[in-house]
């Protein structure tokens, strides 16, 4: 496969809208949860002052890239892709990429109406890529997926909320039954 050239999977391999709803409730819950007991520690250990509330921003941040961007490249996985059975990888079919995936955690940052259109992206999408999927080039598919074949890595015009976009996307050749 040459540089140009991308994979694709079969449409079952890629994770639904379901599921990946599922991951990522049951994901944000524990993060949510092991924060909610790190503030709580910390806030009966010590007095609340602007330093404790800075290191609790910090320590969370710390928390989010570890969880979100570290256990997501790693073979250990999240909990939810644990659960769900899933992994992120590039379109080259890789593991995803730290870039990549920092930039699909900040999408998390952005608000929960960014990650419920987000997600509802996906449904109508040829390889059920979310929008984070099109700005990073990645797919979540099932753990064991294997690509059903490659194809020419092209570039894609999308208008979205009234911007433009191009995402490059793998094409799928015409003789592939996807």
């Amino acid at each position: 496969m040459n540089s140009a050239d991308g994979v694709y999977f079969r449409r079952d391999d890629y994770a639904s809208f379901w599921l990946r709803l599922l991951v990522d409730v049951i994901d944000f819950l524990i993060f949510g949860a092991v924060c909610l007991a790190l503030a709580v520690t910390v806030f009966v250990v010590f007095r609340h002052t602007r330093m404790i509330l800075n290191l609790m921003l910090a320590a969370c941040s710390t928390l989010a890239f570890c969880y979100f961007v570290v256990l997501k490249r790693s073979t250990v996985g999240t909990l939810g892709f644990r659960i769900g059975k899933v992994k992120v990888v590039g379109i080259d079919g890789r593991r995803a990429d730290w870039f990549g995936l920092i930039v699909r955690l900040l999408f998390g940052v952005l608000g929960p109406l960014n990650w419920l259109m987000d997600l509802l992206w996906l449904s109508g999408d040829t390889h059920r890529q979310a929008l984070r999927d099109k700005f990073t080039g990645t797919y979540v598919v099932k753990r064991l997926a294997q690509p059903a074949g490659t194809g020419k890595v092209v570039y894609r015009s999308y208008d979205i909320v009234g911007l433009n976009f191009v995402f490059r996307e793998v094409e799928i050749p015409s003789s592939a039954s996807a």
